[in-house]
């Protein structure tokens, strides 16, 4: 799953996804300038719950999902898909 955020000409995005040599989860949150932090998680439920806590925080930090993002009932805004 994806995330994108947009912050006046910036773009920021996060990803949750399987980790790829094992069975535990990652949550990549890519900056503007191309800089990556990988976290890793084995609790589905602390990942979920960290996503929630992260957009959160990039809300209060002045990015917000792209204009055109489609929002889906029942789902965050920002997520896309």
């Amino acid at each position: 799953m994806l995330w994108f955020f947009e912050r006046n000409a910036a773009r920021l995005l996060y990803e949750i996804r399987r980790q790829v040599d094992g069975d535990d989860y990652e949550l990549v949150l890519t900056f503007p300038d191309g800089r990556q932090e990988v976290e890793k998680y084995q609790d589905p439920h602390a990942l979920i719950e960290r996503s929630q806590r992260l957009q959160e925080s990039l809300r209060s930090q002045g990015w917000a999902p792209p204009p055109n993002a489609r929002v889906p009932s029942g789902r965050s805004p920002s997520a896309a898909g």
